[in-house]
C-alpha cells in the first residue's frame, strides 16, 4: 500500500477510537451517556440545519470541517469541563493530543487538519465563531429539549451554563434566546439548579 494511503488509514483507524470516548453528557432519550463520535455527527447534522442562523457569507463546508477534527484531541484529552483551576491543563493535554493525532497524517493534510483545529480554538473567524456556537448549543438541546423529566446532566447550575455558554453563543441572538428558554425550563422543572 501506498505511504499516502497506509498513513491516512491509520488516522481514520485512531479516529475511531472517538466512539470509546464518553461525554459527560447523555443521549436525549437519558438511556446512555453520548461518546464523542456522536456527537461530532449530531453537531454537524445540527450546523446543517441551523445553518441559516450563521451570519450572512459564513461558509457552512468549512464550518463543518472545523467540527469534523475539533474534538478528536478527545482521544487522549478525553471530555471534561473546563474551568479557572484546569484550563492550562487541558489545554496542553489538547495540544499535545493534537501533535500526535495529525501527525498520522500525510504531511499536507497533518498541516490542514491541525491548522482546522486551531482555527476553531481561537474562534475569531465567522466560520470557527458558529462551530463553536454550534457545539456550545448542542449538548443543551440534547439535555434540555428532549422533555424528560429525569435529569440528564451532571449536577451544574443554570448560571455556571449561562457564563460557559455566552461568549460562544450571544453572537447568535436566536439560537442565544432559544438556550437561555431551554435553561429556563429545565430550572421550572427541577432538572436544573438556578
Amino acid at each position: 500500500m501506498p505511504d499516502t494511503l497506509s498513513r491516512q488509514v491509520a488516522f481514520l483507524l485512531e479516529a475511531d477510537k472517538l466512539k470509546e470516548v464518553i461525554r459527560l453528557n447523555q443521549l436525549s432519550t437519558g438511556s446512555r451517556r453520548e461518546n464523542t463520535a456522536e456527537h461530532c455527527w449530531h453537531v454537524i447534522l445540527q450546523t446543517l440545519t441551523f445553518a441559516e442562523h450563521a451570519v450572512a457569507g459564513t461558509d457552512i463546508h468549512h464550518v463543518i470541517k472545523l467540527l469534523a477534527v475539533h474534538d478528536l484531541v478527545e482521544i487522549d484529552a478525553g471530555d471534561h469541563w473546563v474551568t479557572e483551576d484546569n484550563v492550562a491543563a487541558v489545554k496542553a493535554k489538547e495540544q499535545a493530543a493534537a501533535k500526535r493525532v495529525f501527525a498520522l497524517l500525510p504531511e499536507d493534510q497533518s498541516a490542514e487538519f491541525r491548522s482546522l483545529w486551531l482555527e476553531f480554538e481561537e474562534n475569531e473567524t465567522p466560520e470557527a465563531k458558529f462551530a463553536n456556537a454550534m457545539d456550545a448549543l448542542h449538548p443543551m438541546v440534547l439535555v434540555f429539549a428532549s422533555g424528560l423529566e429525569d435529569p440528564t446532566h451532571e449536577p451544574i447550575s443554570a448560571a455556571t451554563l449561562r457564563e460557559t455558554k455566552e461568549s460562544r453563543l450571544v453572537p447568535f441572538p436566536q439560537l442565544w434566546d432559544y438556550a437561555l428558554r431551554l435553561l429556563d425550563q429545565a430550572v421550572q422543572a427541577g432538572r436544573l439548579l438556578p
